[in-house]
């Protein structure tokens, strides 16, 4: 995969549109596509954001069992991830704990990461795990590549036992920081390290 195609791939992810639409994209150098898609997240995120404010500050006044109800049954992944965001994180990391590992999947593949990473950080490791294993179970590389830069290394091992060592390229491809490729490297053991392709070793 090409940094290009990565590229495309995660921006046919953020506007929800299959990979086939952006073809025309491919000869745009890497670091402008890199930016519309940045430029695409911040859009969609702030949207309605004062609508969405006002939501997650009303929802401090519910108790966190019912929260966890109404995102899963009302509000659905899609605007789960758009509030989480705006949550304090601690409150955030405990709602996410009473979802469903498959809903938890559904909003992960909706977040932008870097908004939610004081939830992300918070989460226990036995949660990011069962969510880790979902989306590998979904062939989701994309999602679990934009996660590897916000979860601690022992959470990573760990979920990596789930991730076959036949997508581990495709991981590495679709990371959107390329240095990180080396933490990945470093935290797999000798037998899986020597399965990968000889570029990433």
């Amino acid at each position: 995969m090409t940094p290009q195609e990565a590229e495309i791939r995660k921006l046919a992810r953020v506007l929800g549109v299959g990979v086939e639409r952006l073809a025309y994209l491919a000869e745009v150098p890497v670091e402008d596509l890199r930016e519309l898609r940045e430029r695409a997240t911040t859009v969609l995120f702030d949207a309605h954001l004062g609508v969405l404010e006002r939501m997650a500050g009303a929802s401090k006044l519910l108790p966190v069992p019912v929260l966890a109800k109404i995102a899963e049954r009302v509000f659905g992944p899609l605007l789960a991830a758009r509030i989480a965001g705006l949550v304090e994180a601690s409150r955030g990391a405990e709602i996410a704990g009473r979802l469903s590992p498959a809903f938890l999947a559904d909003v992960a593949a909706e977040l932008d990461p870097r908004r939610a990473r004081g939830i992300i950080a918070k989460l226990p490791a036995p949660v990011v795990v069962a969510v880790a294993r979902e989306l590998s179970g979904r062939q989701d590389w994309v999602t679990i590549a934009r996660f590897v830069d916000h979860l601690p290394d022992a959470t990573i091992v760990t979920s990596l036992e789930f991730i076959p060592d036949a997508a581990l390229p495709e991981v590495a491809a679709l990371l959107d920081d390329p240095s990180k490729i080396g933490k990945v490297r470093d935290l797999l053991p000798p037998e899986r390290l020597a399965a990968l392709p000889e570029h990433l070793r």
